[in-house]
């Protein structure tokens, strides 16, 4: 079966979604589904499971997953980029759970309640960090983990993106994608224009450029160190690949932040 890549272009983001259908799709983002009423179905990696009111579920990046629904529902759905709450980056990124299901667990039913509210009212991103760094705290201990292996057997888009989750820090190519994984150049580069309709290298600068977002809102480092600490090796294409994605530059997006911090 074929599987949609869908693209998001915001860190973190949420929304109540009522009788949820949705085709096998994967991204790159974290997702957490409460199911605040009724019943779902919900495929993760080839494993079906049913949920009902209270429970949650938690899809790691790169994990194909869809929706079905049965009888009436309405959940919460919870997206963040896995470098977004920072502490739990290398977990999100490195494992995948054995079982992605956490029965009703009232701590983090009513955290991410309270996160759904701070959403809604606009609040300081640093509480949204933080009562989300409370859910993860309280989720991962609950889930076996099991080490990524991109070498496994696995769809070639799920394998590709994997292995870009693991490397996209250092130097990459399609040169070294294709060695690395045993696919050829030209199946990797037409993986890209025709899945995710973005070049291999435009998709990992975007990659790249939300990392230095992370950075520049949670740390006082210089601009210089953030672009190669995010794996730019320039300057230049740093602060192209920023502005592209963010539409400032990022000496101007940390000036912003600042003149908020103020107000």
């Amino acid at each position: 079966m074929k599987i949609k890549y869908q693209h998001r272009d915001h860190d973190f983001h949420l929304f109540i979604s009522t009788n949820n259908t949705y085709p096998l799709h994967l991204h790159k983002n974290v997702e957490i589904t409460l199911v605040l009423s009724g019943e779902i179905n919900i495929t993760i990696n080839q494993q079906d499971y049913s949920l009902s009111e209270g429970e949650i579920a938690i899809v790691f990046p790169n994990q194909p997953h869809s929706y079905t629904t049965k009888k009436n529902n309405q959940i919460l759905l919870i997206f963040f980029d896995a470098a977004f709450p920072g502490d739990y980056t290398g977990d999100l990124l490195n494992y995948i759970p054995d079982s992605p299901i956490l029965s009703k667990n009232e701590v983090i039913k009513n955290a991410l309640t309270m996160l759904c509210k701070l959403y809604d009212e606009q609040v300081d991103r640093r509480l949204i960090k933080a009562y989300l760094s409370v859910i993860l705290g309280h989720a991962m201990p609950l889930l076996s983990l099991q080490k990524a292996d991109y070498t496994k057997d696995m769809n070639i888009i799920h394998k590709i993106l994997t292995y870009i989750d693991l490397h996209y820090l250092e130097p990459i190519t399609l040169d070294t994608l294709s060695k690395e994984l045993g696919i050829s150049k030209f199946h990797a580069s037409r993986t890209f224009s025709e899945q995710f309709q973005i070049s291999f290298r435009d998709y990992i600068n975007a990659q790249r450029a939300a990392y230095a977002y992370m950075l520049l809102t949670s740390t006082t480092k210089p601009v210089t160190a953030i672009a190669f600490d995010s794996g730019f090796n320039s300057l230049r294409s740093f602060y192209r690949a920023f502005k592209k994605e963010y539409a400032a530059t990022p000496n101007e997006f940390r000036r912003n932040i600042s003149e908020a911090m103020r107000l």
